[in-house]
C-alpha cells in the first residue's frame, strides 16, 4: 500500500513488456524481470490497456508459436493477477491522433492505446522495451 500523502506509481504495460517477462527467451527477459520486481519494490501498479492483451496473446500464438504461455496469460487474466484497463472509443480517438500511419511499423496503434491508456491513468511510466514512448515524454519503468 502506498504511503499516506503519496501517490502509488502506475505503470501501464505493453505487448513487448508483457512478453519479455514471460518468455525466457526474449532477449529483454532479465531486464523485464529486473524491471517488473522492481515495480513490486516500490509497491507500483502495472496496468496493462486490454488492446495489449489481446495482441500479447495473438502475438504469443501466432509469431513466437507458444501456446504454453498463451495459457499463461489466460490463467492470469482469469486469476485476476493482471490488472486490465478496458479501452473506450474516446482513448481510441486519443491514439489515432498519436498514431502516425507513415511511422515505423515498429510503432502500432497498439502502441499507441498504450499511451492513451497512460494519459487516462494520468501517469508518464510505460513497462516496455520500445524506446518509442521516451521519444512522446514517457520514461520507460526500466528507468526508475
Amino acid at each position: 500500500m502506498s504511503t499516506h500523502g503519496t501517490s502509488q506509481i502506475i505503470a501501464v504495460g505493453d505487448t513487448d513488456g508483457l512478453i519479455a517477462i514471460l518468455s525466457k527467451e526474449d532477449s529483454n527477459h532479465k531486464k523485464a524481470v529486473a524491471t517488473a520486481t522492481k515495480l513490486l519494490q516500490l509497491d507500483a501498479q502495472t496496468v496493462f490497456p486490454i488492446t495489449s492483451i489481446t495482441e500479447t496473446i495473438t502475438t504469443l500464438k501466432r509469431k513466437l508459436n507458444k501456446p504454453d504461455l498463451v495459457v499463461s496469460v489466460i490463467a492470469q487474466i482469469t486469476g485476476g493477477a493482471l490488472s486490465i484497463e478496458n479501452v473506450d472509443t474516446k482513448m481510441l480517438d486519443e491514439a489515432l491522433i498519436v498514431f502516425d500511419p507513415k511511422g515505423s511499423k515498429k510503432n502500432t496503434l497498439f502502441d499507441a492505446l498504450v499511451v492513451a491508456t497512460a494519459k487516462k491513468l494520468n501517469t508518464r511510466i510505460i513497462f516496455s522495451t520500445d524506446e518509442w514512448y521516451t521519444k512522446l515524454g514517457f520514461k520507460l519503468a526500466s528507468e526508475l
